[in-house]
């Protein structure tokens, strides 16, 4: 390869930093270059790239500082020039060849980003802390292992290629090359490495200089650097900390820098981010002042919060600009360096030998010891530096480790000291060194560090609470103690691999750490101690939150050194004897000397220590006693025991075993009731003292503590110490009821006692999975967990691994499950998989297992017990078989057949049988029987040879006690329980051939004497006491039935003449009576019936009387009618602004949506309950309220019955028909055409365009007659009013109008104009929202697959109702100033629609222009007269129909296109082919005509068929002057995109047709249009048809209350003929192309307008230039964004995502609009634009442009959706599911997550039926949600 020098290369004069180049290499090549000459030049150079200024946008007393400095210019004249100096003139080029050499590291090392996403292999990695990052997970073995995803926390670095973080597969494909290749280089010569170590060395020199000035400090590096000619500039710098909240620093810079909010917000975001910003620039005396005036501002702290700087003032300083310019640069410069030597190892190598000189100002030593004086920025650039530079290679991570440990204690109580984040401190660098098992152990061995880190924590954290040798933690804990709780963090990395080898040196090293420990559990021992509270209770509650937090961190360091100790032998000996020696020492409850008394029990004596629990202080914290109890299991792997195993004094095994017998006996106690008066602290730590964080180095070590004393302890004197402390001792004498007073006996403490004392009998019995204890391994314990968790219940995936200890093998967990239980995948969306026990492991249930809560155990008998009594077993829980006992805990099975014991069992025995006793409880018998089925399973085993518990049973006639109590109905409950005892017992007794001959001698032969002798089981007499019911019942049945026929027989004697006659005429009176049903029928048919038809519009109509509609007021319960002169109802209703569809007016960017619950009021009941609603808010002005302020017109309420949101109410109404009766037209009868009606409409149009006479601003129109006289049709008024239908005007309610004019109001308060303008058009937006509630709902059925004759839902059917009835009937009501109002809107709609001068049909959204043609026109026409025409289907409201109809289906022609392939066409081509041919040829000749005369693609092709003359010839020709489109007209929002299937290299045209123009009717003949393509056409028209059909189908249905036919009933039936049969429509395109009809001209009218005809087709511009905005016929169904099926997928894709307001900084919370797909910062102070007059966060304000203020958003890396709304807001499962079924909002479990489609498409109708706001409010409501300031995510 080329080798690069400088002495090859002469250096070209190309840029400004030409002279200091050449200056340096002058001096390399003389050898008199020195690291100054570089700083001087970056000193002088940084200042001209920073920049500040003042800027006064609106006040001029508050102007915004906006400081920049210019990183692209810094790299082009300084660092570029320091490349060059090193690499030569092209240092690109040397970069690219060092690539293309292949050297990559074989460590990726890249240092992670806050939020970035990493990957642990769960099948190989080492431990939780070894990661990847994207491009070496997706390139390596890991991903297709058992994987976790998360995401980072900032700081760390990933492991790929590190072979101690990795059990296999340690490289990806990229960093395996790497490994491959060599580590030297060809084109990094000696000479490039002696000018990169001149380089480094200045650049570390420079960086250590400049980022340590301090405020006030010498500034000697700067001197000779001011500019002479103007005054200093100095800068008031404001650093971060973790005291002062956003608010309070925010409050300060307004207050006192005088800062703008905006800018103060922005200036707080940038302290958060680079820890420091500066708040101003000036001279230093004003600087000063300001650092003075911040400084004696007090700031007000939050409650609660007690940090070292919680009462302290803000950290200010002044610095000279020019340092300030030096430390950017300094930043900048670090962040290239660490870039830089990623480049190569050789670089590396050379940082690393500069960097560990000891000497040196830069030296690794001051790096650390300087980083807690840094602000967070400098700090992040030095970590990263350290781990580009120092953790690819192993030699360079073990010196940085060495110096590391070596100055730890230093660095930690810095950190201790400093109120930064743990992340930001160079302290958590620990995770990288600590976690390399070979680095750790020569740290231990070495350096100490296990004991440095205990000494450390111990001077930092224990001693100053230690009082009286024990620790004492005080109410408030300082925070110093919880920063050093880290270290033990630290502890826990260090220990986390156990060594293959020990070395002396590590086995000292370890010791020595121990002793560290030993000495920190010594003062933990009987911490928090408690006394019981007599008398009253405690005034406050103590402190013991401290204690367990201190547990929870230690016991992983526990566990990890009593594994450590049992690897080696040598270690374990010298541990133990260590622990018995602080065992011994330590005088908690146990005296050096205790006081001892004896006690009696069945013979035996006991030497009890004494200590009464009731009296006297205990702890729940015996941390020495348990980790004797650890560290004892393993002295048997060795061959040690206790007597052998400590030389010199030791403890007894009582005295050992005491504290936690005191222990349990508290417990005890508590649970008895005794402990009330001592509040709810204790109780807290019982719950932690069980449950799976604390256990194991709790409740676990305490029973083994408890066995372990079984082991050693003569088995009746062991079972006396229990009972004496449990003060059992007089209750276990035969004569204690006979000697003591009733009173005594009746001690409401004794039986729980006893209880508890027996449950622990069993447990320490049989609990045995533990190894050591029992011959079983890890997997058997964690197999045994889980079988009794699954006993509780069926258990999901996440529920289980929550209730299991942590282990650091996922995988291995995973098949202990499988081995165990069977996995139920979700049948529901929105329910989570199970685990379910595999049958045959039932029967190891313990039902008092000692992970069980008195719940739990309850809950799993319940559940245990009902299993049995389906399967027909006996109902009782019986013990399960116990594992076999090691050699040195094997006297445990000896404790089941002592003295003792069989006392215990007999006393409980007799006291049962005893109906007078009163110290008996059936739980004792219970428990008692379960000691015996212990007894009698572990004698079948035959594992204990010495055991014989039937032989000790046979002296204590304990057989025939239970024998008798199994007919005694005082336990009939355990029945059974005692019947599968007894069975064991003769089962044992089978092996006794003598045992045998008796039994079956005595045994019955029939089964009645068996019967006799045997009592029942509790399933048997439960079938018995049914089958007795039953006979009972059936008996009483008989009886009646009898007395009824008894009865009935002397009914008929006394009336025999009557019953006679019936009979005789019975014959002849059926058939009769059916003729007549026959004829009712008929009548009934045609009175309800007009015809038969089932059109609900049109001539021959189907008219339908719809009953009187009857609800019941959800308020006062009363019955209630609508009528139209009844009192007036309402429904709750929810009116808001809405972008689901595209809006219904191009100048609103919203409209307007309205839904219901359908829940009836009275008007008076709703007001009343309003106004008390309304009064109740507004007594609670300190509820967590929503920011922004609600009008009492706007205020949200909840309907009274169903809580839902609503925020207005909509009259109802009674159905139109009751207003206007319809009438019908018979087929044949005379009739006002179309093209009449027509001209009356244009006539109105030219009336209403008629000049207002001067003076005369409201000119009344004239009569419709004079409208009809103009238009030359005045002989046809009475049809024309046949047609109209008008009737007299009559008054509607005044309350009904009122409310009306209520919800009008809310409407408006929600239009996207502003209220008081929106006031003259008040009707018109009520009729917009009836628009786009109907055809929001059409979408939303048409999504759903909902047929229209299915039952429509309760809110829907009363919201169309209520609102489409409403619009109608109001808009009949018109006073003098409505008419005034809508003259202009109605003359645009008529101008638009019949004269063709506004839009063309393609914008027009046909559906909302209906509607306003029919409640707006008729009474407009009908206003100069008393006459209103009121909605009801009339032939006029067909017109209007039929006429948009037409319009739809030019639309449809115009803009159709061909199919790619009109073969593959998803038609039926043979039925429509025939279809088509069926129509005559002219009809076929027409449709042809008009699709290549308007046809878009048509006349396209036709343009491109001539000859270019021609084109050219087309395109000269001037095009007819029209009138200019005006400035107002309205234009579509939403823009539909139609595919271009033309040629891509067809050009670019104006076309107009000229029907004159032969030449183009010859062009336009080549177009083809055959038989297939006017069927293609004619599939298209159907398609296209469908919303506008199904929307008048739904608003129709409710003005005339024609039911759906039958035809509409079935899925997917909404089809073109049969929603055109419902509305009365001809659905044969032979009726709308005749040329002798009038429609065909209608179509060529709408088809003409000019914007149609003069289009410029390519590019769907209008003749004069603007877009055409085609609205679709049909809309697709709006649908949210995609989403990748796997979620690692979209978390990588915002991997590099950075915030837009900050290019430095990533995005902390990037959030997707799950409507339009863009990617937003959320929840940060930086990226917060204002929003009416405020500062909200952006997605809110995002939400408010894109969604009408409602928004989702998913939270990428927090895997959450966020449904938003005003002012208002709730998190939503998410739609990415595990393989579990199971939901993961925070990634903590890290499982790979797929898409689940159900779940998004739930999301997706929530959003699409408006439901959003109503969902919000029901989470809020049934969840405790915490106050969230929701306008700022």
């Amino acid at each position: 390869m080329e080798r690069f020098d400088l002495e090859d290369v002469v250096a070209p004069p190309t840029h400004i930093a030409d002279a200091p180049l050449k200056d340096w290499r002058l001096k390399y090549q003389a050898g008199t270059i020195q690291k100054n000459d570089f700083i001087e030049f970056f000193r002088k150079q940084s200042r001209k790239y920073f920049h500040y200024q003042y800027e006064s946008e609106q006040d001029a007393t508050r102007p915004s500082l906006k400081c920049t400095f210019n990183d692209a210019g810094a790299k082009e004249h300084i660092i570029n020039v320091l490349m060059e100096f090193v690499l030569g003139d092209n240092p690109k080029i040397v970069l690219d060849k060092l690539q293309q050499e292949g050297n990559t590291a074989t460590v990726c090392g890249k240092v992670f980003k806050t939020g970035e996403p990493t990957y642990c292999c769960r099948e190989c990695g080492m431990d939780p802390t070894c990661v990847l990052c994207v491009n070496c997970f997706k390139q390596s073995a890991h991903r297709y292992h058992k994987y976790k995803m998360s995401t980072s926390g900032g700081g760390g670095c990933c492991d790929c290629g590190d072979e101690e973080a990795w059990k296999k597969d340690h490289y990806c494909e990229e960093h395996l090359r790497g490994k491959e290749n060599p580590a030297n280089s060809t084109i990094i010569t000696d000479a490039i490495k002696e000018r990169c170590e001149l380089a480094f060395t200045a650049i570390l020199t420079f960086c250590v200089n400049f980022l340590e000035i301090e405020s006030n400090a010498s500034l000697e590096c700067l001197d000779g650097d001011a500019d002479d000619d103007q005054e200093e500039c100095f800068c008031t710098v404001l650093y971060n900390d973790e005291s002062h909240t956003f608010d309070q620093v925010i409050q300060t810079l307004t207050k006192i820098a005088k800062c703008r909010q905006k800018d103060a917000m922005e200036i707080v975001s940038s302290i958060d981010r680079e820890g420091r910003a500066v708040v101003k620039c000036d001279t230093f005396s004003e600087c000063r002042q300001l650092q003075e005036a911040i400084e004696k501002q007090a700031v007000t702290t939050i409650a609660g919060l007690h940090t070292a700087r919680a009462n302290q003032s803000l950290r200010v300083s002044v610095l000279n600009i020019r340092a300030v310019a030096c430390q950017q640069f300094a930043l900048q410069l670090l962040t290239w360096f660490q870039e830089f030597l990623i480049k190569h190892c050789v670089f590396r190598q050379i940082f690393a030998r500069i960097v560990m000189d000891r000497k040196a100002p830069y030296s690794i030593r001051h790096i650390l010891e300087y980083d807690v004086k840094l602000w967070k920025s400098a700090r992040t650039c030095w970590h990263r530096l350290l781990i580009s530079g120092m953790l690819m290679e192993y030699d360079n991570k073990m010196q940085l480790s060495q110096e590391f440990s070596k100055h730890y204690a230093s660095i930690v109580q810095d950190f201790i000291r400093d109120d930064h984040e743990h992340s930001c401190s160079i302290v958590s660098l620990s995770v990288q060194l600590f976690t390399v098992p070979s680095i750790a152990h020569y740290l231990i061995a070495n350096e100490g560090i296990f004991h440095k880190l205990l000494h450390t924590f111990y001077h930092a954290a224990i001693e100053p609470y230690i009082k009286n040798k024990t620790l004492q933690f005080t109410k408030n804990v300082n925070v110093s103690f919880k920063r050093a709780a880290y270290i033990l963090y630290d502890l826990r990395y260090i220990l986390m691999f156990k060594p293959d080898a020990w070395t002396h040196e590590l086995r000292e090293g370890f010791l020595e750490g121990c002793k560290g420990l030993m000495k920190l559990l010594n003062v933990m021992q009987g911490m928090e101690s408690i006394t019981r509270q007599t008398g009253q209770h405690m005034d406050y509650e103590p402190e013991w939150e401290c204690a367990f937090n201190l547990h929870i961190k230690l016991a992983c360091t526990i566990t990890l050194v009593l594994e450590w100790c049992a690897n080696d032998a040598v270690v374990l000996n010298r541990l133990y004897q260590m622990v018995m020696r602080y065992l011994s020492a330590n005088v908690f409850i146990v005296d050096r000397v205790p006081k001892k008394e004896e006690h009696h029990v069945a013979g035996h004596v006991a030497e009890c220590i004494v200590y009464d629990v009731s009296t006297r202080p205990v702890s729940i914290h015996l941390p020495l006693s348990r980790f004797f109890a650890g560290i004892y299991l393993h002295l048997g792997t060795y061959g040690l025991t206790f007597d052998n195993a400590m030389v010199g004094h030791t403890r007894s095994p009582e005295e050992i075993i005491e504290p936690i017998l005191c222990t349990q006996a508290m417990i005890a106690q508590v649970h008895a009731g005794m402990w009330r008066r001592n509040g709810y602290s204790l109780l807290h730590q019982l719950y932690f003292y069980r449950i799976v964080r604390c256990r194991a180095e709790m409740l676990d070590r305490d029973i083994v503590g408890m066995q372990i004393g079984a082991a050693l302890i003569e088995s009746n004197q062991y079972l006396i110490h229990i009972l004496n402390k449990f003060n059992l001792i007089k209750w276990i004498q035969p004569d204690y009821e006979k000697d003591l007073t009733a009173q005594a006996v009746d001690d409401e403490y004794l039986l729980s006692m006893i209880e508890e004392f027996l449950e622990l009998l069993i447990v320490i019995i049989g609990e045995r999975y533990v190894p050591g204890v029992s011959v079983v391994t890890e997997e058997e314990r964690t197999k045994k967990e889980i079988i009794q968790l699954l006993c509780i219940k069926p258990y999901s995936h996440s529920e289980l691994n929550r209730a299991l200890p942590d282990t650091n093998n996922d995988t291995s967990l995973e098949d202990l499950i499988d081995s165990v239980a069977v996995f139920k995948k979700p049948q529901k969306s929105d329910a989570k998989g199970v685990y379910e026990l595999k049958e045959e492991l039932y029967n190891d249930y313990n039902m008092y297992f000692y992970h069980y809560t008195k719940e739990e155990k309850s809950k799993s008998e319940e559940t245990q017990r009902l299993r049995r009594k389906n399967k027909d077993e006996l109902v009782c829980c019986p013990p399960p078989a116990l594992p076999k006992l090691t050699d040195g805990f094997v006297s445990i099975a000896n404790l089941l057949q002592c003295d003792v014991m069989m006392t215990i069992i007999t006393t409980v025995l007799d006291r049962a049988i005893d109906l007078n006793s009163k110290s008996f409880a059936e739980n004792h018998l219970q428990e008692v029987l379960f000691l015996i089925g212990y007894g009698l399973q572990e004698e079948q085993t035959g594992n204990y040879p010495f055991l014989s518990f039937y032989e000790r049973s046979q002296k204590y006639n304990m057989l025939s006690k239970l024998e008798d109590l199994s007919h005694s109905a005082r336990v009939e409950a355990h029945r059974d329980f005692l019947l599968w005892t007894i069975k064991k017992f003769k089962e044992l007794a089978a092996k006794d051939e003598t045992a045998i001959d008796e039994d079956v001698n005595a045994m019955p032969t029939e089964g009645e004497s068996i019967e006799l002798t045997r009592p029942l089981t509790a399933a048997e007499q439960e079938k018995q006491e049914k089958e007795e019911r039953a006979r009972l019942a059936a008996e009483r049945r008989a009886k009646i039935m009898a007395q009824m026929q008894n009865a009935q027989n002397n009914f008929m004697k006394s009336n025999a003449e009557m019953f006679a006659s019936a009979n005789a005429q019975s014959g002849a009176g059926s058939s009769s009576d059916m003729e007549w049903q026959d004829v009712a029928n008929i009548e009934d048919e045609e009175g309800a019936v007009a015809y038969n038809s089932v059109a609900c519009l049109g001539v021959d109509r189907r008219l339908q009387q719809p009953e009187e509609e009857s609800f019941k007021c959800i308020l006062c319960f009363e019955d209630c009618t609508v009528s139209k002169d009844g009192p007036t109802l309402v429904y709750s209703a929810y009116v808001q602004k809405s972008r689901v569809l595209p809006p219904l007016a191009s100048d609103h960017p919203s409209s307007v949506h309205t839904s219901s619950c359908g829940h009836v009021m009275h008007v008076d009941c709703w007001q009343e309950y309003y106004n008390n609603e309304e009064s109740k808010e507004q007594r609670r002005p300190h509820r967590s309220r929503q920011p922004f302020p609600q009008t009492p017109q706007n205020t949200e309420f909840q309907c009274p019955y169903c809580r839902c949101l609503s925020n207005s109410v909509l009259p109802l109404s009674a159905p139109l028909s009751k207003y206007s009766m319809p009438m019908v037209i018979h087929k044949g009868e005379e009739l006002f055409p179309i093209d009449m009606w027509i001209e009356v409409m244009k006539t109105l149009s030219d009336e209403l365009n008629m000049p207002t006479p001067e003076g005369n601003y409201d000119r009344v129109l004239p009569p419709a007659e004079a409208i009809l006289r103009r238009a030359n049709l005045y002989a046809n008024v009475a049809q024309f009013e046949r047609i109209a239908q008008p009737i007299d005007k009559t008054e509607l309610p005044t309350s009904w109008t009122n409310f009306v004019q209520h919800y009008i109001k809310s409407v408006r308060q929600h239009a996207p104009v502003d209220f008081e303008d929106s006031e003259k058009g008040g009707l018109l937006w009520l009729w917009q929202t009836c628009i786009y509630t109907v055809q929001s709902l059409e979408v939303y059925l048409r999504a759903v697959g909902k047929p229209f004759k299915s039952e429509m839902s309760i809110r829907h059917k009363s919201c169309l109702s209520g609102l489409i009835r409403a619009s109608c009937l109001y808009g009949s009501n018109l006073t003098c100033t409505d008419v005034k109002n809508l003259k202009e809107p109605t003359l645009e709609l008529l101008d638009t629609i019949f004269k063709q001068k506004s839009i063309s049909v393609l914008e027009w959204n046909c559906f909302s222009m209906m509607v306003q043609l029919i409640c707006m026109v008729p009474n407009i026409l009908f206003s100069s007269t008393q006459k209103v025409a009121v909605p009801n289907g009339s032939i006029m409201d067909y017109y209007a129909m039929q006429l948009l109809f037409l319009a739809n289906m030019a639309k449809a022609i115009i803009l159709f296109e061909i199919p790619t392939n009109e073969m593959g066409m998803d038609v039926d081509e043979e039925y429509e082919n025939e279809e088509v041919k069926r129509l005559p040829q002219n009809i076929r000749n027409n449709i042809a005509k008009f699709y290549r005369k308007y046809n878009f693609e048509a006349r396209r092709q036709a343009f491109a068929a001539r000859p270019k003359q021609q084109q050219q010839k087309t395109r000269s020709q001037p095009q007819p002057q029209t009138a200019a489109k005006s400035a107002e007209e309205p234009s579509t929002a939403h823009e539909c995109t139609i595919t271009q299937t033309a040629d891509n290299d067809a050009p670019m045209y104006d076309a107009y047709i000229d029907d004159d123009d032969d030449e183009d009717d010859i062009d336009r003949m080549q177009v083809s249009c055959d038989t297939k393509r006017i069927a293609a056409i004619y599939e298209h028209i159907k398609k296209e048809m469908r919303q506008y059909l199904r929307c008048c189908c739904i608003f129709f249905q409710f003005i005339t209350d024609v039911e759906f036919p039958d035809e509409l009933s079935y899925e997917a039936s909404d089809t073109y003929e049969n929603m055109c049969k419902y509305l009365g429509l001809e659905t044969s395109l032979e009726t709308y192309f005749d040329s002798a009809g009038c429609y065909a001209s209608i179509l060529e009218t709408f088809a003409s307008h000019r914007d149609i005809l003069y289009s410029e087709l390519a590019l769907k511009k209008k003749h004069c230039g603007k877009q055409l905005e085609v609205v679709p016929c049909t809309l697709e169904v709006p649908r949210l964004v995609d989403l990748p099926e796997d979620y690692s997928d979209l978390i990588n894709s915002v991997a590099d995502f950075i915030c837009p307001n900050n290019e430095r900084e990533e995005m902390k919370t990037p959030s997707l609009c799950l409507i339009c797909g863009k990617i937003i910062c959320g929840q940060s102070f930086c990226c917060q634009p204002d929003l009416d007059g405020r500062s909200v966060g952006a997605c809110t304000y995002h939400a408010y442009y894109c969604s009408a203020e409602t928004g989702i958003f998913l939270r990428i890396r927090d895997c959450q959706i966020v449904f938003l709304g005003r002012n208002k807001g709730c998190f939503v499962l998410p739609p990415y599911l595990d393989e579990y079924g199971e939901t993961d909002q925070g990634l903590r479990r890290g499982n790979p997550l797929r898409l689940c489609r159900e779940r998004y498409n739930k999301i997706q109708l929530i959003w699409l039926g408006h439901g959003l706001h109503e969902e919000i409010a029901r989470l809020n409501d049934n969840t405790s949600v915490i106050a969230t300031q929701w306008h700022h995510m």
